[in-house]
């Protein structure tokens, strides 16, 4: 038996709904909208019907990847530059996402450099923290040209967790399996490095294709998984209750 977390980005109720219960309380939704296209801020409606239709103990991440704003829909370091419009809208999402229910955010704005935007990002916690939430790091992480300082940058800015793939840019094909556990427990040495008695590490989240056939491999570097459970390109339960089945062996 391995023990992990399992975080779940899905774009629908008829997911949450579906896969709520066969979690436990330490488990989570990230909602988003679009996941095809690796997501946008999720619409309010369907964050506060998630909230109210499964159980509370299962945490409600919203995504904050705002639409319509004066950044391309790219999946690169232009795609998620913090312009005062991206961070104007950022700002009403997150407020908008608490009101509606949400536990926590995901954010991950960065500058033209490829690094984090440690004063955009300082921000948008402060924004969410102002208002009960938690937060989470993007796998935008992965777009980061130096990992190391990324990692202490979103252990600066106090976010509890980060998705990453274990790789450099969006496509995790582009690295092999241990290539991507390599990075992946090096970025854990960065967070536990940082860590204080007074402030757990950053938990360093595997993301990209986490599918139960690779799952232990992960798990072993790291208990928190993030996983889109899709096969086909749509979510399969069959497919959850064989990650789920790994903490049950």
């Amino acid at each position: 038996m391995i023990d992990f977390t399992l975080e779940i980005p899905i774009d629908s109720l008829e997911v949450a709904v579906a896969a709520a219960p066969m979690l436990i309380a330490r488990d989570r939704f990230e909602l988003c909208d679009d996941l095809a296209s690796e997501g946008w801020t999720p619409k309010m409606d369907l964050v506060r019907a998630v909230r109210e239709q499964t159980p509370s103990e299962i945490e409600v991440v919203a995504m904050i990847r705002p639409r319509d704003t004066d950044v391309p829909p790219t999946l690169d370091v232009a795609g998620f530059a913090a312009t005062p419009t991206v961070l104007d809208a950022s700002r009403r999402e997150i407020e908008a996402a608490a009101a509606a229910g949400a536990n926590s955010v995901a954010i991950g704005l960065l500058d033209s450099s490829g690094v984090v935007d440690l004063d955009a990002c300082g921000r948008l916690v402060e924004t969410a923290r102002a208002c009960g939430l938690s937060v989470a790091f993007l796998r935008t992480f992965d777009l980061l040209v130096d990992r190391e300082a990324g990692m202490r940058a979103v252990h600066e800015l106090g976010c509890l967790r980060v998705v990453t793939a274990g790789v450099l840019g969006w496509d995790a094909s582009v690295a092999d399996l241990p290539a991507r556990l390599a990075a992946l427990a090096a970025d854990r040495g960065v967070a536990e490095a940082c860590a204080s008695d007074e402030v757990s590490p950053v938990e360093i989240v595997p993301g990209g294709g986490v599918r139960a056939s690779n799952a232990t491999s992960f798990a072993a570097v790291s208990p928190h998984l993030h996983a889109s459970c899709r096969r086909n390109g749509v979510f399969s339960l069959e497919e959850l209750d064989a990650l789920i089945s790994l903490r049950r062996a």
